[in-house]
């Protein structure tokens, strides 16, 4: 039987290493500094983006006036939660993180055209109905976002009115202290939350549709046809039966 060698028992020592320590550090430091490099890189590009494209340049808390009146394309309703306006509640709200607010979204292209569009035609319509300050003041608890705290650029009005609010009588209408965003996001708050059942059984007779788009053309079927084909004819999209709630609501009580 031949003599057992060296080689022919366990090693108690690991093999030298091909690849020093110092060349795997080199080379981790290495990736770290691209890929800090790039993610610089997108962030000044997308800076650059938002600086020189109107497009973009939609912040939070204008998309949350959108969404009241298109409660279909709230992130509650997508698919893909994730990704798809990261600034918004979905669970305990619908409203957006109010912290985030006065940043610029983060949206899909076809969600900035539809934006875009409805603050072309129909954006700075407010129909006019009391807001009585109890119900304002549960609007606002809910929607943080438009108290003065979380509103650095809100009207010096406005913020004087806030400071004021527990004196002012619970049943009085203050819609006109407010400023039109405020009233825009409490209808659409009301509209969403209260309102919903008696927005869908809604009726319309031809006289009242007539009237509406009279005193409101913007509503009407050419400016929104390339969006929603079947608009008036077969079917009424929410942006739209909701306002015609509102315009006979108002019209009661003128």
């Amino acid at each position: 039987m031949p003599e057992l060698q060296e080689k022919d028992f366990i090693q108690e020592r690991y093999g030298k290493d091909p690849y020093p320590f110092w060349l795997w550090l080199f080379l981790l430091a290495a990736f770290t500094t691209t890929l800090w490099f790039f993610e610089g890189w997108i962030a000044r590009e997308v800076r650059t983006d938002y600086t020189h494209n109107p497009f973009l340049q939609v912040t939070n808390r204008d998309l949350s006036l959108f969404l009241w009146q298109f409660p279909e394309k709230m992130r509650i309703n997508a698919s893909q939660k994730s990704t798809y306006l990261p600034a918004f509640q979905y669970e305990e709200k619908v409203t957006l993180f109010p912290d985030q607010a006065d940043e610029w979204v983060s949206a899909p292209p076809e969600l900035l055209f539809l934006y875009h569009t409805w603050k072309r035609q129909i954006g700075d319509i407010w129909f006019p109905r009391p807001i009585l300050k109890q119900e304002f003041i549960e609007f606002i608890n809910y929607a943080e976002e438009w108290k003065p705290d979380f509103w650095p650029k809100a009207p010096e009005s406005y913020l004087a009115f806030y400071n004021k609010l527990s004196s002012v009588s619970a049943g009085q209408d203050v819609a006109n202290q407010l400023p039109l965003p405020v009233r825009q996001a409490f209808q659409g708050w009301k509209n969403f939350y209260k309102e919903g059942e008696r927005i869908n059984q809604l009726k319309i007779t031809p006289k009242i549709l007539a009237e509406f788009f009279k005193k409101y053309p913007h509503y009407a079927r050419n400016y929104w046809q390339n969006l929603y084909s079947e608009y008036i004819i077969k079917s009424n999209p929410p942006f739209l039966k909701t306002a015609l709630y509102n315009f006979t609501f108002s019209n009661k009580n003128t």
